[in-house]
Parts: structure tokens; C-alpha cells; sequence
């Protein structure tokens, strides 16, 4: 036992086991993310395991897994390698994250001190922290519920009392979990870091989690390579992500020449990566998925906007520059913008929404590129210039 279980079993006098259960709620639809939040990879496991192993670093041995959406998926990953955890079906997980908390709770034995609330995304929480909540519970006997806080904020998971099963499952008013814990005696307990209050709801809430542990936010060269042989993807389209990625990565050191700050290695992945799935219908779409679930979300924004840019607001940063190159490079070769809109309104002559949605594009691109000669003196010569892999206009 490690120095910090002592620190916990020293607190319960002596007792052999924490008598508090962990609830993690793991059925929700994960929409804000646009793929199924608990199976993403933090490090080497995916995120519900991250928190079944911390609550364990705890000294937590009564775990409960509340699965709803895509539950065949995650009971199948839970039962390989967490056979001790208890698993909780919510079939009314559509109705929100309160249904799942009242599945859990309802499945919890008689004679608990208390039990944790904690949202599976939210797997950045330490044993560290979870002890600490343990000991100040502990310390107010068992009476009141305990919260992270850091710098002001209220983070997860909530310790709740045992007292308030019996209300939280007849509890019918507004606002769910938190309208049920709001009006309680609450002992909120400041941290030392911030890891109660990360989440993973979005895309950007991944890459900040992930930086947070010091985890890589996309894959570097090797890496990308490991995926097109994993995904088959075909060596046109690897070539055509070599030529795009080696021009944006051009423009870019003019650039940082002129005194800006591009990410050059995170530029380099997405441009290598954004037609990994290109043989798909919406490919942008499904390589930003794909890329997710590999556990590269900084990457996987990048390609999830490499076609449809929301309209050029001036900044130009690694999404412009995969944007514009990826319009520049056609067949090997540096081609204009002009000549891009031309290929396209022959290819696209009788399919008018095609082409207005293409034109658009072209629009946005010619805003860049303006952008780019006007601030930084960087046109179709100075692209050329020094770059092997595009030969000529």
C-alpha cells in the first residue's frame, strides 16, 4: 500500500476497507464530441478505464459503471479487463445524465458512508484528489457532501452522503443532480491543480485534457505513417497529403520569418492525415471521427475543417494554411486558385449546389491568399521558391 492509501486508512481509524462506492456515469450520447466519449484513448486506456484504475489508486474497491448508449461496446471492454466492476444498464439514458445517476445509485448496496458521482470524460481527476475528498468527508463524519473546488470553481466528482440515496431517487424537481445538491450542506474543498475541473465535452476539451497530462494532441511522422497502413489508405492519397503539407509547411516559415507562431509539427500531421478517409462520403467528417477515436483531437479539428472553413476572419493559423494548400495542390503540382475554379466549374456544370458550395470555398481561399501577399510579400513565387515536391504553375 502507497504512502497515500496510508494517508486515507489513517483517517478511517484503522478500518480495513473505505466504505464509499464510485458511480461513473458512462451512457450518455456524447453529441457536444460527435463520438462516444468513454472509449476515447487518454495515454494507453481509454478514458472509463482511466477512472476505474484512479478510483482503485484511491483505495476504492466498490466501482459501478452506469453504460446506456453503444453499451455492447463499452460492457465488452469493461468485462476483458475490469471483471471486478459493477455494470449498470440505464435504458432511459436519453432522458439525461440524472437518469444514469439515479441507475447507479439504485444499484448501490445498504450500508455505505457515501459514494462519488463522476462523469466518465472526466478522467483527468486524480487519486490525489479523490483521497483528499475521502479524508475531509471523513473528517466531517460522513455528514455532508464534498466537493473539488480550484481557484472558485466547483469541479467532479461530488462525494454525496449515504443519506441522500432515498431523496435523490424521489427527487422530481428542475435542474436534475444539481438542483438535488444545491440546497445541501456542502463542504467545498480547494486543490492544488486543476484536474476536477477538465472535462472532455468537446473536441477542444480533449486537447486540453490531454495536454494537461502531458499527452500527445496528434500523431508525429511515424505515427501518421502507422495510420495509413492501419486504415490501407491508398498512395495517391499519401502523396497528395505529402505535397499539401510540404507547401502549407513553406508558407508557414515565411511566415514565422515575418515574426508569427505556427505550430509547424501540428500543421505538418494535418496536412499529411486530411484525406485518410477520402474514399468515404463527407470525408473531412469521417477523418476528424477517425482521428478522435485514434485519441489525436488537435489534428483531428484541423481535418474535420479542411473543406469548409466557417468563412476567414482574418487570422491565419495552421486550419487557413491546410485550407489554402490543400486548394493549391492539385496532381503534384502548384496550380492557381483561377485554375482550381476552372477544373471545378467544368466538373461541376450541371450539379449547381456542387459548385455554389465550391465557389464558396475558392472564395475563402482567395482571402487567405490575399492576406498571405498583402501582410507577408508571400505570393505563387514565393511558394515555388525552395519547394521540391510542387514543380511548377
Amino acid at each position: 500500500m502507497d504512502n497515500l492509501q496510508h494517508t486515507v486508512y489513517n483517517v478511517l481509524l484503522g478500518s480495513d476497507l473505505i466504505n464509499i462506492a464510485l458511480i461513473i456515469l458512462a451512457a450518455g450520447l456524447s453529441e457536444r464530441m460527435g463520438v462516444f466519449k468513454p472509449l476515447l484513448p487518454v495515454g494507453e486506456q481509454p478514458a472509463v478505464l482511466r477512472c476505474i484504475h484512479t478510483a482503485e489508486s484511491a483505495g476504492i474497491r466498490s466501482i459501478y459503471v452506469v453504460t446506456g448508449h453503444m453499451h455492447a461496446e463499452i460492457e465488452n471492454v469493461l468485462r476483458t479487463n475490469t471483471p471486478g466492476v459493477r455494470l449498470v444498464h440505464n435504458s432511459d439514458y436519453r432522458d439525461g445524465m440524472f437518469s444514469s445517476a439515479c441507475s447507479g445509485v439504485s444499484a448501490l448496496p445498504k450500508g455505505l458512508d457515501g459514494f462519488f458521482l463522476l462523469p466518465a470524460d472526466c478522467c483527468a481527476v486524480s487519486p490525489e484528489t479523490l483521497a483528499k475528498l475521502i479524508e475531509r468527508f471523513y473528517e466531517n463524519a460522513g455528514s455532508l457532501v464534498t466537493r473539488p473546488k480550484y481557484q472558485g470553481r466547483r469541479g467532479h466528482p461530488p462525494l454525496i452522503p449515504a443519506q441522500s440515496i432515498d431523496p435523490l431517487l424521489t427527487y422530481n424537481g428542475e435542474n436534475g443532480l444539481k438542483g438535488l445538491l444545491s440546497p445541501l450542506p456542502t463542504l467545498e474543498v480547494e486543490m492544488a491543480s486543476p484536474d476536477s475541473l477538465l472535462d472532455m465535452d468537446t473536441p477542444e476539451d480533449y486537447a486540453e485534457l490531454l495536454g494537461y497530462l502531458d499527452l500527445p494532441t496528434y500523431p508525429d511522422s511515424a505515427q501518421c505513417a502507422e495510420l495509413f497502413k492501419k486504415y490501407d489508405t491508398p498512395p495517391d492519397i499519401i502523396e497528395h497529403g505529402d505535397h499539401v503539407a510540404a507547401l502549407a509547411v513553406k508558407i508557414a516559415r515565411l511566415m514565422d520569418d515575418c515574426g508569427e507562431n505556427t505550430d509547424l509539427t501540428l500543421l505538418q500531421s494535418a496536412c499529411l492525415l486530411h484525406d485518410i478517409c477520402r474514399m468515404k462520403p463527407d470525408h473531412a467528417r469521417a477523418g476528424f471521427e477517425l482521428l478522435l477515436r485514434e485519441g489525436y483531437p488537435k489534428a483531428a479539428i484541423l481535418v474535420g475543417n479542411h473543406m469548409d472553413l466557417q468563412g476567414f476572419e482574418g487570422v491565419i493559423g495552421e486550419a487557413e494554411l491546410l485550407f489554402l494548400a490543400d486548394k493549391l495542390c492539385r496532381r503534384g503540382k502548384l496550380t492557381t486558385l483561377e485554375d482550381t475554379m476552372a477544373e471545378n466549374e467544368a466538373r461541376y456544370a450541371k450539379v449547381p449546389a456542387a459548385l455554389d458550395a465550391v465557389k464558396k470555398r475558392i472564395k475563402t481561399a482567395q482571402e487567405i491568399f490575399d492576406a498571405l501577399k498583402t501582410r507577408y510579400g508571400i505570393g505563387y513565387e514565393e511558394m515555388l521558391r525552395s519547394l521540391t515536391l510542387v514543380s511548377e504553375l
